[in-house]
């Protein structure tokens, strides 16, 4: 699979990746670098085009599905296109994905045995955080993470951020974040519990708190934290302990250490 060479920046080949340069996020986003963009290759999610140097396309060519556009330019011809100084030297073009209905999605995770993880992202403002937490999430093997009220997934930075592990973890956003927590608490059964991340008093330390088995996590805004319809769902709350002088850590820092505590080889025993 070669791919055909461009070298005019005017090819209307080239048009659909001028929406990196978007703000917003349309139907069609664009994926950048080439792990981000071999990650969504190999994901159910299908891909329409490439966008690559001749040297990414080598290195990616195993992982290139039959009919996906591929076209080969130089570096300079990429910045030209995305209209910034570009560097990654890799493009994609896809659909934004489509995730199934909740239901469906609580549906399959609750089946089986083993410990469940759901991960509530509730008015991140920064797609970089979003994207951060959604790549903690990926990382310490979350079932589902739920988001309202903020930033995108689906926005170019927070894609860079993730790393393009968006594309294997089920990410659904949701218009009422309350009842969804709800529909995901009745979905994991009687023995799940909800959990809000917070930074004060009148919360367990996290080392104090023993995980159940089946657990949704909730972590809100960088400034506000979370609401309080959605705090109201929490079983309870926990914040973790930090040094004097410090009042938090950034919403994707937290979270990963969170998740690394619902690890314990203790949970749900």
């Amino acid at each position: 699979m070669t791919g055909a060479m461009v070298r005019d920046p005017a090819d209307p080949r080239l048009r659909p990746f001028e929406a990196l340069r978007e703000r917003g996020v349309t139907e069609t986003i664009v994926v950048e670098g080439e792990l981000a963009v071999e990650r969504a290759l190999r994901s159910e999610h299908p891909v329409r085009a490439l966008l690559l140097t001749p040297g990414h396309r080598e290195r990616l060519e195993a992982a290139i599905p039959a009919g996906v556009e591929v076209l080969q330019a130089e570096a300079a011809l990429l910045r030209e296109v995305v209209g910034f100084d570009f560097h990654r030297g890799c493009l994609a073009v896809m659909e934004r994905p489509r995730m199934p209905p909740l239901g469906a999605v609580v549906s399959r995770i609750a089946g089986g045995d083993g410990p469940r993880t759901v991960v509530v992202a509730e008015g991140l403002a920064d797609p970089a955080n979003l994207g951060a937490v959604i790549r903690n999430a990926r990382a310490f093997g979350v079932d589902l993470l739920l988001h309202g009220r903020g930033a995108q997934p689906w926005s170019r930075r927070a894609i860079r951020a993730a790393m393009g592990l968006c594309f294997s973890l089920p990410v659904i956003g949701c218009e009422d974040l309350p009842a969804a927590v709800h529909e995901v608490q009745r979905g994991l059964g009687p023995g799940a519990r909800t959990v809000a991340a917070v930074v004060g008093e009148g919360a367990s330390a996290l080392g104090e708190w023993r995980a159940p088995s089946r657990v949704v996590l909730l972590v809100g805004n960088e400034g506000a934290g979370l609401s309080e319809p959605l705090r109201a769902r929490a079983d309870a709350c926990v914040t973790i302990p930090l040094a004097p002088g410090v009042d938090s850590l950034n919403v994707a820092a937290a979270t990963a250490v969170l998740l690394w505590s619902l690890r314990s080889p203790s949970r749900g025993a």
